[in-house]
């Protein structure tokens, strides 16, 4: 629209030009202009047609729309309200509806070629359910039941009898293992034990809504902050960890002495077991000055006596609450719950774990290694009580893991199994440890808060795998985190009204096919050109022969043996990985447009094992190279430079906080609302934009 005022513009000048040139013409054509009527006191014919220029300036300056700008600004916020208050893009479920944050881009969806999604939180739930773990090679199945809801489903399934069987058989080498496992999944974390559920009660603007007391400003001042809609100064998804306070830790006397302890004992040291001291745990945040929870005064020496059990886990009425930055490390924490190894409390500098042997053991936390999206893994160093071991607890990608082990090649059982929980569509974690050395112990910890020091992120890797090397091999675990509902429809859809889907994810290529074949990004007939080069010349090579492959006619033989040309073509998928678009989108490979020129013949592309860095750089190599409009959907914090970096960001509103939906133009809060917000609303916006358009110039 603006070329097209610019040409409006020229031609009044030509016009306007025109006319002077030829007022000045007629008036030569005179002796003496001064006797043409309404012309007093020019000076010269010259002065006349310069007049005469601007006089048509003020006559035609209807050829210039300025109007227009001004009705489609307010043409604009009327398409936005009708977003904002269509009930098919409502939730009941999260009581939040789609939202526009920017009010001048909603013809922009009407317009949208290419679609970049995350898989996590955008395609799926991200709501993690444990489904199967290996320990020391031997698999163990953890079916769902039907009747099972909420957000702590984990929680609620059944243990798994051999599992339980092998874990009480303490003569085995196997028992060892599973504690070990188990003793991993409580530890190997940044979950808090909370007093209170945390609910995020942050609107998508950036506003925290609720009833709050007033909070008076200095005296001086008499404006007092709203008591409904207050501004957020530091905003956080998850509830923070509480501040370390110091304790005295007693012995817990054992159930005779119990009996026969006075009252005057009771009340000095508490008798409530630590775990069914979790029902007294407030539920809501007391308006007054609260007392500490008895869930995280939890009293133990190193190691507590409990109250004798069954072998099967013990049942208590209410579960402790844990807040996780990520829901994997959620349904690992519970599912360590469920088979009686209970993450009591954590502050930064020791863990309380409820062992099942009957037990209450404080490990001291070394240091905590950070997950990053380059090392893929995370690790905890913690001091064991008793013993004082210095053992290291990593978990994260298999491809990350294997590559730390003392001998790979030994664990080939596992890897098996990993590559089956894959193709199941399970999100695979490897779980390995490694005893350090009281010797070594403190150099490495000086070389990391070095490294730490210095910020620089070559350093700080280095320093991290020095402790995360000479792992072994514990175990596997296979999460499952499930379809939303209306994806599949919805992604037909889209590919029906001929938009590109671009699905970028971290996972597996395995768990990243079988999502992609689920939610229907492509079927079993859709032919996959695979790209997974380990050097910049097998990629070279690999697009070169898919590119001369995919220019070849499509020839078919008929029943008389001669070939005929068909004019039906299958439809082509892309699946590529990390290390390959490493190869690809380095300026140095020119290998960025052959490959574009490939993606130009797919439907769909799955870009698995790729980074957030990598998700931007994409959506900004086909925005640029391929001039075609973009819309990027993320529900994370990973997704925000992909988002940033198309020309349309869509922020779902999940389990991974607001990060996204800060960043985004609009906000939702599932992926099946992309059909009508994009198919319907964008056609509606950019259909009745154009033709506002058109009839402004017409007119």
């Amino acid at each position: 629209m603006n070329v097209d005022v610019l040409w409006c513009v020229a031609i009044l000048l030509l016009l306007c030009s025109l006319g002077s040139v030829g007022s000045k013409i007629w008036l030569s054509s005179f002796a003496d202009h001064l006797i043409v009527p309404f012309i007093i006191n020019s000076s010269s014919i010259t002065h006349e047609a310069w007049l005469t220029f601007w006089t048509f300036i003020i006559i035609l300056q209807v050829m210039i729309p300025l109007s227009l700008y001004v009705t489609i600004e307010m043409t604009k916020l009327l398409q936005v309200y009708h977003i904002n208050n269509n009930i098919e893009l409502y939730d009941p479920e999260t009581n939040r509806r789609t939202e526009c944050r920017a009010l001048n881009i909603t013809e922009q969806l009407g317009q949208i070629q290419y679609i970049f999604s995350d898989k996590t939180g955008t395609l799926t739930e991200n709501k993690m359910v444990f489904r199967r773990c290996t320990i020391g090679g031997i698999d163990y199945n953890h079916p769902a039941a039907k009747a099972m809801k909420g957000d702590y489903i984990t929680m609620q399934l059944p243990p798994n009898p051999k599992l339980l069987e092998h874990r009480n058989d303490t003569n085995s080498e196997q028992s060892l293992k599973i504690k070990e496992f188990f003793n991993s999944l409580a530890l190997c974390n940044t979950v808090v034990v909370a007093t209170h559920p945390h609910h995020d009660i942050m609107n998508s603007s950036g506003i925290i809504e609720g009833d709050k007391p007033n909070i008076m400003l200095p005296s001086g001042d008499d404006s007092q902050v709203g008591t409904h809609y207050k501004r957020l100064v530091e905003t956080r998804s998850v509830t923070p960890s509480p501040q370390p306070v110091e304790e005295s830790f007693s012995y817990l006397p054992s159930d005779g002495e119990e009996k026969r302890s006075s009252s005057r004992t009771r009340s000095a040291v508490p008798t409530l077991s630590p775990i069914s001291s979790a029902e007294s745990s407030p539920t809501t945040q007391p308006k007054t000055s609260p007392l500490r929870p008895k869930l995280l005064n939890v009293p133990t020496m190193f190691f507590s006596r409990k109250q004798k059990n069954s072998s099967s886990p013990k049942s208590s009425g209410t579960k402790p609450i844990y807040e996780a930055e990520s829901p994997d490390e959620l349904a690992l924490v519970q599912m360590a719950y469920v088979y009686d190894c209970r993450l009591v409390k954590r502050t930064p500098t020791k863990a309380i774990v409820s062992l099942p042997d009957e037990c209450v053991a404080e490990f001291e936390i070394l240091k905590v290694l950070p997950f990053d999206s380059n090392r893929k893994c995370m690790s905890v160093v913690v001091r064991k009580p008793i013993s004082n071991e210095i053992v290291v607890y990593s978990k994260g990608a298999d491809s990350s893991i294997f590559p730390r082990l003392v001998n790979p090649s030994e664990e080939t059982i596992i890897e098996g199994q990993i590559n089956w929980y894959s193709s199941q569509g399970l999100r695979v974690l490897a779980i390995a440890s490694r005893v350090i050395p009281e010797e070594l112990w403190p150099d490495m910890r000086l070389t990391i808060e070095n490294a730490e020091a210095s910020n620089v992120q070559s350093n700080i890797r280095q320093a991290y795998s020095q402790v995360e090397s000479q792992l072994h091999l514990i175990g596997a675990t296979g999460i499952e985190d499930r379809l939303q509902s209306g994806v599949p429809e919805t992604l037909k859809s889209l590919r029906a009204a001929g938009i590109v889907v671009w699905l970028l994810t971290g996972d597996k290529v395995e768990t990243a096919t079988n999502v992609a074949l689920a939610s229907g990004l492509y079927s079993s007939q859709t032919d996959t050109l695979r790209l997974a080069a380990r050097s910049k010349h097998s990629a070279e090579a690999a697009i070169q022969f898919y590119a001369a492959e995919l220019s070849r006619p499509a020839v078919r033989v008929n029943s008389s043996g001669t070939s005929m040309r068909t004019t039906k073509v299958r439809q082509k998928s892309i699946i590529i990985d990390g290390k390959t678009l490493t190869f690809i989108l380095d300026p140095r490979s020119n290998l960025t447009l052959p490959f574009l020129e490939l993606t130009k013949h797919c439907t769909s592309v799955l870009c698995c094992r790729v980074t957030p860095l990598q998700k931007a750089t994409i959506v900004r190599v086909v925005k640029e190279k391929l001039k075609m409009r973009t819309l990027a959907i993320g529900d994370g914090a990973n997704d925000v430079s992909m988002i940033q970096a198309a020309d349309v960001g869509i922020g779902i509103s999940g389990q991974e906080g607001m990060q996204a939906v800060m960043a985004s133009d609009f906000s939702t809060s599932k992926f099946k609302f992309l059909q009508r917000l994009t198919l319907v609303h964008g056609h509606w916006s950019y259909h009745r934009l154009a033709n506002m358009v058109l009839y402004f110039f017409y007119k």
